[in-house]
């Protein structure tokens, strides 16, 4: 009986099918993470843009009013400073052109110093 010296080509098929299923598995999986790992930037550059105006307005008098709009990194922030009876009222609006879904409105009270 001879022994074989190689593959069939039914083996080396099956080799290559498997092979590609692995590499097209591996683009969609590296796909995702990139675009999650986009998507934690544009988050983190969100948070920092709200807490950055939340500082810059925090040591206003209470009867401040005062509006703007402003543009970071790809975020456009429109926001308005309304006094109300015992605490300012921050109301900003955070657009992200290149992902819409990021795009958020956020308000938030600012308690008046004594």
């Amino acid at each position: 009986m001879r022994t074989p010296r190689a593959f069939s080509i039914v083996e080396l098929l099956t080799a290559l099918v498997l092979l590609a299923v692995g590499v097209a598995a591996y683009a969609r999986a590296a796909t995702a993470v990139s675009r999650l790992e986009n998507q934690a930037h544009l988050r983190s550059a969100v948070a920092a843009v709200e807490r950055a105006r939340l500082d810059s307005l925090a040591d206003l008098p209470c009867g401040t009013s005062r509006e703007g709009t402003a543009a970071h990194r790809g975020i456009l922030e429109r926001w308005t400073l309304r006094p109300d009876a015992r605490h300012a009222v921050l109301d900003q609006r955070l657009d992200v052109p290149s992902w819409p879904a990021l795009s958020r409105r956020v308000v938030t009270p600012i308690p008046c110093r004594p």
